[in-house]
């Protein structure tokens, strides 16, 4: 499973990703993130983009995991994994 601080790229390419928050479903920054179309296991990451003149933008940005890749080319999930399978869901909110 994934975890804060792996660093991921996207399966279609480009600049590599440092994981800083995973969704599990427990906070009311992952419900409204639900309410976008993201699961449980889905996380949030961040680059630095280069700019003109040298300068750098840190980005971040949210994304399925089944759309990331580890540097090894390893899939973050596979299509289909929408749950950790522990058990411990929260089906109340």
């Amino acid at each position: 499973m994934a975890e804060v601080g792996d660093v991921v790229i996207l399966k279609s390419g480009g600049p590599e990703m440092v994981i800083t928050y995973v969704f599990t479903g427990k906070s009311s920054r992952d419900k409204v993130a639900f309410l976008k179309g993201f699961k449980k296991g889905d996380m949030t990451c961040e680059w630095q983009q280069d700019l003109p003149k040298g300068k750098k933008k840190t980005m971040r940005r949210s994304f399925k995991a089944v759309t990331l890749m580890y540097q090894n080319g390893q899939p973050v999930a596979e299509a289909g994994d929408d749950d950790d399978d522990d058990d411990d869901d929260d089906d109340d909110w």
